[in-house]
């Protein structure tokens, strides 16, 4: 929203991250309605053949404490753009206005971030934005530097929460919501001397307060993404993707198992965010840049509304999140399947027209 207002004329764009973005929103919208649309649908699908299979798609639609699904695919990925966009905005602003001003409005647009967090996420306050909002301003003093020193500094930042989470009160109160299964009233000293800390402890959420430490290496790794994209070479990008996702997908396996007489297995959580989580994700996130670089930018294919919708996540996702937040306590206790898609697809419908509206008279709502 560049100051709270509009701003018309979008800078020159890489049509695969605007379907890659859209992507992530459709699929944030999906994870996010389920309890209005589809959720309604078991009741009437019972002692149908269907049943099973309509389960098993919503267990993918829907975050669980110790196994990894689809929904859990969506947030690394937008953060992972999110990454790519801030190297973007370094590149392009440093260039016009220099160093200093480039960080200071980067500072300034992801600490709004966290404030509309806080406004929009009360009572569960370790969410997408966010998360977002931290891990950017954790990343502003990185976003210039070498790809090398980037991407040392991602596995860095998740060590660093991996030491934490494994040695400290933080990770019991990560997996259990408190700091000591003994004492459940005992609260580190250092817990009570932060500002809000009751607020800030509340739930464990993606993390918790320390979560971006993690969250952070998918917007490093994306920054370096975008790197590579802008070279334009298509060979290197397909070696780069395939070779980080390969290789960050092997160590975070390697990570989840159990290492007998070391330690237990570490799941691929989202709730904690150990690093068998942002590892997983991060290597994940390269094969879908690469199947949308390959689909879009190579085959000049187009997912409808995809392209528009990336153009103003923001919106969108804050207006869907609104919405949700009335309409939800409205939901249905039956509906049938027809019903249920169809009422999804009007739900994504109205707010990709919107997207495509704005799309179409050049408003571009960013922060």
């Amino acid at each position: 929203m560049s100051s709270a207002t509009t701003v018309s004329g979008p800078p020159k764009r890489i049509g695969s991250v605007d379907q890659l973005r859209g992507y992530a929103i459709f699929g944030m919208l999906l994870v996010n309605a389920k309890g209005l649309f589809l959720e309604p649908v078991k009741s009437t699908l019972e002692g149908s053949s269907a049943r099973g299979i309509f389960e098993a798609f919503l267990y993918q639609i829907s975050h669980h404490r110790a196994t990894f699904t689809y929904a859990d695919t969506i947030a690394p990925l937008f953060v992972f753009v999110v990454g790519m966009g801030m190297r973007l905005s370094w590149l392009r602003r440093s260039e016009g206005i220099g160093e200093w001003d480039s960080r200071k409005s980067l500072v300034k647009r992801y600490t709004l971030l966290v404030l509309i967090a806080f406004a929009l996420y009360a009572g569960w306050l370790w969410d997408a934005l966010m998360d977002i909002g931290l891990a950017g301003l954790l990343a502003v003093m990185l976003i210039d530097k070498r790809p090398r020193t980037r991407i040392v500094a991602a596995f860095v930042f998740v060590l660093a929460y991996q030491c934490i989470h494994m040695f400290t009160s933080y990770g019991v109160w990560s997996v259990e919501g408190k700091f000591s299964l003994a004492d459940p009233k005992y609260v580190p000293l250092l817990v009570k001397l932060v500002p809000l800390s009751d607020e800030l402890f509340k739930t464990s959420l993606n993390g918790g307060p320390l979560g971006p430490l993690s969250w952070v290496m998918m917007l490093l790794f994306g920054s370096y993404a975008y790197d590579v994209m802008r070279e334009r070479n298509d060979r290197k990008l397909i070696v780069t993707c395939l070779g980080w996702g390969v290789g960050l997908c092997a160590v975070a396996y390697a990570l989840h198992v159990e290492w007998p007489g070391v330690k237990a297995a570490w799941p691929f959580s989202a709730r904690y965010m150990t690093a068998p989580f942002p590892l997983w994700s991060t290597g994940l996130c390269f094969f879908q840049l690469l199947a949308f670089h390959l689909i879009c930018d190579k085959l000049h294919l187009r997912v409808p509304t995809f392209t528009s919708v990336g153009m103003n996540p923001l919106l969108i996702y804050i207006a869907q999140s609104l919405f949700l937040d009335v309409a939800e306590s409205f939901a249905p206790e039956r509906l049938s399947l027809i019903a249920g898609l169809f009422g999804f697809a009007i739900f994504w419908s109205v707010f990709a027209g919107a997207a495509y509206y704005m799309h179409r008279k050049r408003i571009y709502v960013k922060l």
